[in-house]
C-alpha cells in the first residue's frame, strides 16, 4: 500500500505522532523504562512551542512514522538537554564569519533540531519511506529560515543520519532516562536541502515544495485509476511511472512513460473533473503532491505566478491534443513515428552507457502507445535499426547518440 507522508496541521495528525513515540519507543523498544504510560502518548514542554512540527507517515490511515522539528525560539531545545552543543555552536559560528569574512555579530545562525524520530517495527525496512521523510523534513526546516540542524538520536541510527549529510560530533553517550546510548549529529540545512533536491529539475510545483507531500509507491501500486476523483497533482521524486488510458475497446492505451522531475494529474488543480487516465508505479516511485486547496490559495496570494503557470498548462495540454490528433486521424506509420519520437523523448540516459538513452517498453509499449498490432510496432522498429542508431529488445527501446 502506497505510504503517505504529511506535516500534522490537524488535532488528529499530531496525537498520532505522539501515539506513534510511545508505541515505538515505550511499547516496542523498551525505552523510558519500558513501562507503557496510562494515556499511552510519550510527550515534552517542547511538543507546546509555536515553533515545533510533526511529520506523520501513514498507511492507510494507520501511522507508521513520525520526526519532530523544532525550530530554536531562544529558550532551547531538546537536544541541548541531552548534550551541550554550546561548544559547537560557538564553532559553526566562528567557522560562519570566517567563510564570509565579516565580524562577530553579522552573522546570525539560526539552529533547529530534528528528533523523536520513530518508525515501527514492520516498515523499518523501508528505506524509500525514511528517505522520503528526511527529504521533506530538510524543505520544512530550509522553509523556516533554520541554518543548522543538531540532533541527538539513538547510536544504532546514527549511521543513517550520516548517509544524509549529518556529521557525527561524539561517540556514543549512556542516557540513563532514554535506557541508550546516543549520539550527538549536526547537519547545515542548505547541504541537507541540496541533497534532497539533488538534480530535481524546475516545474510549476517546484514554486510549492515547502508546501508538498510526499507519497511512496511499490512497484505495480496505482496513483490514481481513470475516473477517480482528482485533487492533487504529482511530481516524479524518484522512480518511473506508465500513464495509460482505456479505449472504447478495453484495449488499454500508454500515453507516456514518466521519470524523476516529470509532473502529472496537473488539471486536478484546476477543476474537479474525474481523472481521464491512470498513473501507475512501473517501479519504486517517491512522489511530491500538491493539493487544489493549497495551490489556489497560493495563487491567491501570489497572483503575479497565474500567468506562468497557465503557459506551463498551456503547453501540456496542446501536448495531450497533438497525440489524440494523431490516435484519431493519422495513418498507422504516421502513428508509429510519433509514437518513437514520444518514446525518444522519454528515454532515460544509461548510467553504464553515457551513448545510449533507454526508453523502459518494448514493442508492445510501441504498439499501445501508436495504436497498432504489435507485429506491425516489431517490423516498425526493425526498418528503423536497420536505417537508424536505435536497438531494442522485448523490454526496451535503446537510441544512440
Amino acid at each position: 500500500m502506497p505510504i503517505h507522508i504529511k506535516l500534522a496541521k490537524s488535532a488528529r495528525e499530531i496525537d498520532d505522532a505522539l501515539w506513534l513515540r510511545h508505541e515505538v519507543f515505550v511499547v516496542e523498544d523498551g525505552r523510558f523504562g519500558g513501562k507503557p504510560l496510562r494515556d499511552e502518548r510519550l510527550v515534552d514542554r517542547f511538543d507546546a512551542f509555536p515553533e515545533t512540527s510533526h511529520m506523520v507517515a501513514y498507511e492507510n490511515d494507520e501511522p507508521v512514522a513520525t520526526v519532530r522539528l523544532i525550530k530554536d525560539s531562544g529558550i532551547g531545545m531538546p537536544v541541548d538537554e541531552l548534550y551541550d552543543f554550546g561548544p559547537i555552536r560557538s564553532q559553526l559560528l566562528a567557522g560562519a564569519m570566517a567563510a564570509n569574512g565579516r565580524p562577530p555579530g553579522a552573522v546570525q545562525l539560526q539552529f533547529g533540531s530534528a528528533g523523536m524520530f520513530a518508525i515501527r517495527a514492520n516498515w523499518r525496512r523501508r528505506r524509500d519511506v525514511i528517505r522520503a521523510m528526511f527529504r521533506m523534513a530538510a524543505a520544512a526546516l530550509h522553509r523556516c529560515g533554520v541554518t543548522h540542524v543538531l540532533a541527538v538520536v539513538n547510536h544504532e541510527t546514527a549511521g543513517m543520519y550520516r548517509r544524509f549529510g549529518f556529521v557525527q560530533r561524539s561517540e556514543k553517550i549512556w542516557h540513563e532516562e532514554i535506557g541508550d546510548h546516543i549520539i550527538a549529529l549536526t547537519g547545515m540545512t542548505e547541504d541537507l536541502h541540496v541533497w534532497a533536491r539533488g538534480q530535481l529539475p524546475e516545474t510549476v510545483i517546484s514554486l510549492f515544495e515547502h508546501s508538498c507531500d510526499r507519497i511512496v509507491f511499490r512497484a505495480g501500486e496505482s496513483v490514481f485509476l481513470e475516473g477517480d476523483a482528482g485533487e492533487q497533482a504529482f511530481v516524479v521524486d524518484s522512480g518511473e511511472l506508465r500513464i495509460t488510458r482505456r479505449r472504447d475497446s478495453g484495449e488499454e492505451l500508454t500515453l507516456a512513460h514518466l521519470k524523476r522531475g516529470e509532473l502529472f494529474g496537473e488539471l486536478a488543480l484546476i477543476d474537479d473533473k474525474p481523472r481521464s487516465a491512470s498513473a501507475i508505479a512501473v517501479s519504486d516511485t517517491e512522489l511530491m503532491t500538491l493539493d487544489r486547496e493549497t495551490f489556489q490559495r497560493h495563487l491567491r496570494e501570489n497572483p503575479d505566478q497565474g500567468q506562468q503557470l497557465l503557459q506551463v498548462f498551456s503547453s501540456r495540454m496542446r501536448s495531450m491534443g497533438d497525440l489524440a490528433m494523431v490516435l484519431a486521424f493519422a495513418p498507422a506509420a504516421q502513428r508509429l513515428e510519433f509514437a518513437l519520437e514520444l518514446a525518444r523523448r522519454q528515454a532515460v540516459r544509461d548510467p553504464g552507457d553515457v551513448r545510449k538513452s533507454v526508453f523502459r517498453g518494448g514493442p508492445r509499449e510501441l504498439a499501445l502507445l501508436a495504436a497498432v498490432d504489435e507485429q506491425a510496432a516489431v517490423a516498425f522498429l526493425e526498418q528503423a535499426a536497420a536505417e537508424s542508431s536505435l536497438e531494442f529488445s522485448q523490454r526496451i527501446i535503446a537510441f544512440l547518440d
